[in-house]
């Protein structure tokens, strides 16, 4: 909801796209150091108090955001005030809500057989999956009531998810007062993630590069107008979010694929997604990239997760969970700067870099004896 609400809502009061984008930017580089310490506290004291915590830190981040834009809209909040209001509030998620995906995470771990995590994270995966798919289309819905109508709506459902986590979710392992020291937390010198890492933050790079990319592609490409470029845009949208769902609640589900058949297949898959797409004529040929890139990053997404998951003890779960999901989040940071740049230069420019850096990870994943060892 809050990508599709924000720059329109932001430019009305007269922010910059640029400062637009450090919204965002501000809000990511806090969450490179909070996921990975809320990883850790949920290994101490339990899954479900930080999930709680998380999630109750995003409905105040919503609420704040929507709070200045309305109070910027009707002149009570200053000018000058309304882009620092916008970046505290994010902030607010960063330093909270970046908690709620780690525990959620290290939870399924603790409860699933080595044979069952990547099932299991690729359910994780599929809910993530179809909160990006409907989010925006609810967004849009409620934007009859207002721009800010979608913000309050997604605090309200925020505090929802926690009341329903609060009352009915179980939280069997009891709190650690003293964890054992996780070598996971020093990922630069812990080998066993590297490949993981390196495989999450370059999907995540090249995705979010596309996604900023892919309008503006559309439009160069067909001779669209704005308008046509963004509801074509939202359609192959459909077919990249469709195709994940796919390949996470079908194929994973179904087959029960082992992790490293998972990295093996779609980690490839991506690359040539982003080859295909360099080569792009019509929306045809636009569909199949994307249906499959979302086939790829549906088997590799929950591929790398229950990697890294199954790579480290039992006590270390939150921890790899903080660690994997901040370090990741570079990516939402880098791969749009440069691509919008690289797009300024020739159109398909972002989407051969995102070829070369999906290759590269791959080869490096591929070929990490950690991958390679992998029993599942």
């Amino acid at each position: 909801m809050l990508f599709a609400v924000l720059p329109p809502a932001a430019r009305e009061l007269g922010v910059s796209p640029v400062r637009i984008a450090t919204i965002f930017a501000t809000s990511a580089s806090i969450w490179v150091v909070a996921s990975p310490w809320w990883g850790r506290r949920s290994d101490r004291f339990g899954r479900r108090p930080v999930m709680l915590i998380g999630l109750l830190g995003y409905a105040s981040s919503m609420a704040l955001m929507a709070t200045s834009i309305r109070a910027g809209v009707s002149g009570v909040l200053p000018a000058l005030a309304i882009y620092p209001a916008l970046v505290a509030s994010r902030c607010v998620f960063a330093l909270l809500g970046s908690g709620t995906g780690p525990a959620a995470q290290a939870y399924i771990a603790d409860r699933t057989s080595a044979a069952e995590r990547p099932s299991g994270m690729a359910v994780l995966g599929a809910a993530t999956g179809v909160g990006e798919t409907l989010g925006p289309a609810l967004g849009a819905a409620l934007t009859v009531w207002g721009l800010t109508a979608p913000l309050y709506c997604a605090a309200v459902l925020a505090v929802a998810s926690a009341m329903l986590i609060w009352r009915l979710l179980p939280e069997a392992r009891p709190p650690t007062p003293v964890a054992p020291p996780s070598r996971a937390s020093h990922w630069r010198f812990d080998r066993r993630l590297l490949p993981f890492l390196a495989l999450a933050t370059a999907l995540q790079a090249t995705r979010a590069t596309t996604v900023i990319t892919l309008a503006l592609f559309l439009q160069d490409l067909l001779g669209l107008t704005a308008a046509e470029a963004a509801r074509q845009a939202g359609r192959e949208f459909v077919v990249l979010a469709g195709a994940g769902l796919v390949a996470q609640l079908v194929i994973v589900q179904r087959l029960q694929p082992s992790v490293r058949t998972m990295i093996m297949v779609g980690a490839p898959l991506t690359t040539v997604a982003f080859a295909v797409l360099t080569t792009a004529h019509d929306l045809a040929g636009c569909a199949l990239a994307l249906a499959l890139l979302g086939l790829g990053l549906g088997l590799v997404r929950p591929g790398a997760t229950a990697g890294a998951s199954l790579s480290a003890a039992a006590h270390e779960q939150g921890t790899v969970a903080g660690v994997l999901g901040g370090l990741s989040v570079i990516g939402n940071v880098v791969g749009p700067v440069i691509g919008t740049s690289l797009y300024e230069l020739r159109p398909i420019a972002p989407y051969v870099l995102n070829t070369l850096v999906m290759a590269a990870a791959s080869v490096y994943a591929l070929s990490h004896p950690q991958v390679r060892g992998l029993k599942r």
